[in-house]
């Protein structure tokens, strides 16, 4: 078990392998956002996260060559490879994990639908996987729950104890492993990696996120995604004024 102020030695596995046909587009990753693809947000930050040493992206078929010509574009160092994933997102996720150095602590799984975690929620999260073997980013649910059935309402849940789960999702690279090569991760199809840990009755501990983190699904939530990195970001960077995978720096704060 690592000491929990410590750093540890982390890597990044991005999945950025889903199409993006409500944007009209084939590969939602590519998706401009401020003027550029919105999988390079995601990569800035992580590329100023002091735990990654290492990102892998996993695209698709129809994703792999662009993601791969962007990533030649831009100043991320820390990328090693792209690689191409598989039918389920663990399948994808372990052939991001195979393609990392074997001297890591922890892994750190990321959606490229989300292009607004920050390097500190990187950080923090591979602290606490390190400490407790698997740790997610969250946000505690503020809006009233329903349960519904053929249009109507059947009850009002409570919200007590929900939380809103986001990505990173932080992971000790041997339980990691171990979980991915177990029969709950075989039989059974995953939308969120901390799950499998769950299946397995393992720990999962919780960072505090925030409703910033927002996950990329509609065209709607574009214009809120934008808008959200307008105030993080230096004004000065203006859309357009930049190849298309040259990382923006955080506007100083103060």
């Amino acid at each position: 078990m690592s000491a929990l102020g410590m750093m540890p030695r982390a890597a990044a596995v991005i999945v950025a392998a889903g199409r993006g046909e409500r944007f009209g587009l084939d590969a939602k990753a590519l998706v401009p956002l401020l003027g550029r693809p919105m999988l390079a947000w995601s990569l800035d930050a992580i590329e100023e996260a002091a735990s990654v040493r290492e990102i892998v992206v996993v695209a698709g078929t129809h994703t792999r060559d662009r993601i791969a010509a962007l990533l030649a574009e831009g100043a991320w160092d820390k990328v090693v490879a792209v690689v191409e994933g598989g039918l389920r997102r663990q399948d994808s996720v372990a052939v991001g994990v195979h393609a990392l150095s074997s001297n890591l602590d922890v892994v750190l799984i990321h959606d490229a639908a989300r292009p607004l975690a920050t390097a500190a929620q990187y950080d923090a999260c591979a602290r606490l996987a390190a400490h407790h073997g698997a740790a997610i980013v969250a946000a505690p649910v503020s809006d009233t729950l329903k349960r519904v059935a053929d249009g109507l309402v059947t009850a009002t849940v409570t919200r007590d104890g929900l939380w809103m789960a986001q990505t990173p999702q932080g992971f000790r690279r041997d339980d990691l492993v171990a979980a991915l090569r177990s029969p709950a991760a075989r039989e059974t199809t995953l939308t969120d990696d901390a799950a499998l840990f769950e299946a397995l009755g393992w720990p999962v501990a919780i960072v505090p996120g925030d409703r910033a983190n927002l996950k990329v699904t509609f065209p709607s939530d574009l214009a809120m995604a934008e808008a959200l990195l307008r105030t993080r970001y230096d004004e000065r960077v203006k859309p357009g004024t930049e190849a298309p995978g040259s990382p923006r720096k955080p506007a100083a704060v103060g």
